[in-house]
């Protein structure tokens, strides 16, 4: 077995998916977890140039980093048997993982990276009115024609696992009931034995 080391700031955001991946497969691996660069700029100032990209999460296994948060959640789930059982089925998991991260990139642009007050509102406006309910339609329409128990092959993969934390992390989760199936889903996968004691059991943070 590697030694894996997870590094990102003290919260959920990027690294989750990875972190719940991870739990699901029951791998040990090292949580490494940092300060908020707001909270301690000099240390992040130091960290950052030793990145690959100037950013956060990375992973090092047996001492080798990968860095951007999808690349490292989709390691995790080829190594550790949550990708698809084929290169097809691989590739079925990338498009939902691809969709869904579309809309998170959209949704961090609303909520936390636009600093202009007036664009912040239209941003997120469109983000509730159009890029939610359009996501999670597609979302729903694809889990139906593969099955509608899971997205992949009639088991479970990190597309599920990706589509749970996106949808447990929204604001107003209420909006998920409207769309059965991944309702379903998200219920499902929140039961597994190893992601419900994951979330039962993580550091409880901001975001």
């Amino acid at each position: 077995m590697p030694i894996i080391k997870l590094t990102y700031f003290d919260f959920r955001a990027r690294a989750e998916p990875a972190r719940l991946v991870l739990a699901q497969a029951g791998v040990d691996y090292i949580d490494r977890r940092i300060p908020a660069y707001w909270l301690d700029i000099e240390n992040w100032q130091k960290m950052k140039p030793t990145t690959p990209y100037g950013q956060i999460p990375i992973l090092e296994v047996d001492g080798e980093v990968i860095s951007e948060s999808v690349a490292i959640t989709r390691y995790c789930a080829r190594e550790f048997g949550l990708a698809g059982k084929t290169t097809f089925e691989s590739a079925q998991a990338d498009e939902i993982v691809d969709a869904v991260q579309g809309a998170i990139e959209k949704q961090y642009d609303a909520f936390v990276f636009e600093k202009d007050e007036t664009r912040k509102t239209d941003l997120q406006k469109a983000f509730n009115e159009s890029v939610l309910p359009t996501l999670l339609g597609n979302l729903e329409k694809r889990l139906c024609s593969r099955g509608g128990d899971f997205f992949v092959g009639g088991a479970l993969t990190w597309a599920d696992i990706v589509t749970y934390n996106f949808c447990v992390e929204l604001p107003d989760k209420t909006v998920v009931e409207k769309y059965p199936k991944i309702s379903a889903l998200v219920a499902k996968v929140g039961e597994l034995p190893n992601i419900k004691a994951w979330v039962a059991s993580r550091p409880k943070t901001m975001f």
